[in-house]
């Protein structure tokens, strides 16, 4: 099978419907579709270490959830009018991904439409919680009611444990009981919003300034909320994971592997 028509039974298989997607970041974004598939690797970010890795390995195809060139739509008409330090870079990567043989499609808009969205199971999946899934008012957006209410600290531990997360920052109330959860993994806006709605916003990345400010007046008011922030790659991760462990449930025939691309982000001792 080529790669191209594998991403499209993929594309398929996840939602079918056109309207979703007359404007999509889910295309091809470097190498060659018309090549035989060998295996299928999985990532966040096709950095070079994962790059090399996945080739290593023999794969030919990677599947990623975010940009490969630093811009959500990674066009080539806005990276041929980008200039200085970032160009260098920018041509830099293209020749190392070429130099691997690596084929790199984005899969972001697709399982983000699914039902449930296959990112928010695949984190909720692993996040040791007991609670029920439902899917929330905007795009990216999914919520999860804790069956009992839970101290904020033993959430807080349980996801940094569970999810593998050095540290995550707490914004607003620190140390009261929740029970409903916003599921904005990633950066998918309308934070502000779920706060008036649940009791803890789960996010990757906010703006310091709107979105963590607010939540500290809230609480400052009397309106106890919470947003977790995780780091965006830590809050989508095991949305990854999942689609590499349901890959091989559809097509037996290809050998699939997940490869962990990091956070971005390191901390001191």
């Amino acid at each position: 099978m080529k790669i191209k028509d594998f991403m499209q039974e993929l594309y398929d298989w996840t939602d079918n419907d056109a309207s979703h997607y007359e404007v999509t970041c889910d295309t091809i974004k470097a190498g060659d579709p018309e090549q035989e598939l060998t295996k299928i690797a999985v990532t966040m970010f096709p950095t070079p270490d994962v790059i090399r890795q996945a080739a290593a390995w023999g794969a030919n195809l990677l599947i990623v959830h975010e940009p490969t060139f630093y811009d959500h739509w990674d066009s080539y008409e806005t990276m041929e009018k980008t200039t200085g330090f970032k160009r260098q870079i920018l041509d830099l990567k293209r020749k190392f991904i070429a130099d691997h043989n690596m084929t790199i499609y984005r899969y972001h808009d697709h399982p983000h439409y699914r039902v449930p969205d296959m990112i928010s199971e695949g984190m909720m999946r692993d996040a040791g919680l007991d609670g029920v899934w439902s899917r929330g008012s905007f795009y990216g957006v999914s919520r999860f009611e804790l069956n009992a209410p839970m101290n904020l600290q033993d959430l807080v531990s349980t996801l940094e444990k569970n999810w593998n997360i050095q540290r995550i920052r707490i914004v607003g109330a620190n140390d009261q009981p929740v029970k409903k959860l916003s599921l904005c993994f990633g950066t998918p806006g309308h934070l502000e919003d779920e706060l008036g709605e649940c009791d803890v916003v789960l996010t990757g990345e906010i703006v310091e300034w709107m979105t963590g400010e607010f939540a500290k007046d809230c609480t400052q008011m009397g309106i106890p909320k919470t947003v977790l922030v995780m780091g965006h790659t830590c809050s989508e991760r095991n949305g990854m994971m999942l689609l590499a462990d349901l890959i091989p449930q559809q097509w037996s025939e290809f050998d699939v592997k997940y490869f962990e691309s990091g956070d971005c982000y390191t901390f001191g001792k």
